[in-house]
């Protein structure tokens, strides 16, 4: 359990790091849309770990990727705040942020394949780069 674990029981670091080996289990079985689902959710569960060490409230973000990641990126800009070593790294014009066509929780209702096998892993190597700025980095500092 982390230290940013909240009075609910969400753990969004560990949370990130269980969704992310989940992602890579889920894709190498060819489970594309499960791998692309999950990858959306290290990214957010991530952001939400930079906002949390913020002392912010995550609530009113949902799963909005882009509002989580545009609220991560200005606390990490703060050179004297405790989350300016934790920049989300982000692949520009990335389409897991791209509204309708990228990643939104709505995924887990859809009985059809939505995610291709390219989406899935372009989504993962996102998370997977957005989880190593974040929260890995933090467990390595040891605030978590």
């Amino acid at each position: 359990m982390s230290n940013l674990s909240t009075a609910n029981g969400d753990d969004h670091p560990e949370a990130a790091k269980k969704h992310l080996e989940d992602a890579y289990t889920l894709f190498v079985h060819h489970r594309y849309d499960g791998a692309g689902y999950l990858a959306g959710y290290v990214v957010e569960c991530s952001l939400k770990s930079v906002i949390l060490l913020g002392r912010q409230n995550v609530l009113k973000y949902g799963h909005n990727l882009n509002k989580l990641s545009a609220e991560a990126i200005n606390l990490a800009s703060i050179a004297t705040a405790q989350t300016a070593r934790y920049m989300p790294l982000r692949t520009p014009g990335h389409g897991m942020y791209a509204g309708s066509t990228g990643w939104r929780e709505t995924l887990r209702y859809r009985p059809e394949s939505t995610v291709s096998d390219q989406d899935a892993e372009s989504w993962i190597q996102e998370a997977e780069n957005v989880f190593l700025s974040t929260v890995a980095k933090m467990w390595k500092d040891g605030v978590l």
